[in-house]
């Protein structure tokens, strides 16, 4: 790696903070400097990726997590030049289908109707390890990420989960990728991510061990060297 220091920005998911890599920024090396922001509530991927765009230095890393992933493609597409490289951290750049659409837009319903803190609780055992479920200190700390994140920014994300197109197209093999999956995702298998990895020219494929879908918060030493040796690998 060269003594340059490498900016590296850090997209959060749905129902997530920059909180959620807390974890992995203090664990990230001096030579990258991380930029860890929050999702505005905007109701396409595309002006989220504008947004993030305005506040990032020229040349930057780009790591999307989960719904991350989404607003990191389409920030890829509207400013490649600016990409150095682009690391897809548990999720997918496909185009959800009619169905799956759908029924993310029925979850609105429950946003409406006052529920969403309690959806999001009940969503605990998809999100991580099942040994996590007893890790009263990081239980903690998803609910408070939740609580600032909130029903108005989820339901404007699901919108623009809903709305956002197949970006596949994008991970042609250009720049350094990353796609990391972990071991027991339930949202994205780790055996779909290393299937459509396979079709990336020169893509590293790495699975994080003992973690659920939320890997930086449960992981996050383990993420934070993925993304330092993806960085260091081609800086």
């Amino acid at each position: 790696m060269t003594s340059t220091t490498q900016h590296l920005a850090l997209v959060p998911g749905l129902n997530n903070t920059r909180a959620v890599f807390d974890g992995v920024v203090a664990h990230l090396p001096t030579g990258i400097t991380p930029h860890a922001l929050d999702n505005p509530p905007l109701e396409t991927v595309e002006a989220i990726a504008q947004a993030w765009l305005a506040q990032l230095p020229e040349r930057f890393w780009l790591a999307g997590f989960s719904f991350g992933g989404y607003v990191a493609l389409a920030m890829l597409e509207a400013a490649p030049e600016r990409v150095q490289g682009i690391a897809l951290l548990c999720t997918a750049p496909f185009a959800d289908s009619e169905a799956a659409a759908q029924k993310r837009l029925a979850a609105l319903d429950a946003v409406a109707q006052g529920r969403y803190f309690e959806m999001i609780a009940a969503q605990a055992g998809n999100a991580f390890h099942p040994d996590s479920l007893n890790n009263s200190a990081l239980m903690a700390a998803r609910q408070r990420m939740v609580q600032a994140y909130g029903p108005q920014t989820y339901a404007a994300h699901v919108r623009a989960t809903a709305a956002r197109p197949d970006r596949s197209h994008l991970l042609n093999g250009d720049r350094p990728t990353l796609v990391l999956a972990a071991s027991h995702d339930r949202v994205f298998a780790p055996e779909t991510l290393q299937a459509y990895a396979r079709h990336i020219p020169g893509a590293r494929v790495e699975t994080v061990a003992h973690a659920g879908h939320l890997a930086p918060m449960e992981q996050p030493a383990a993420v934070a060297a993925a993304l330092q040796a993806w960085v260091e690998g081609a800086a």
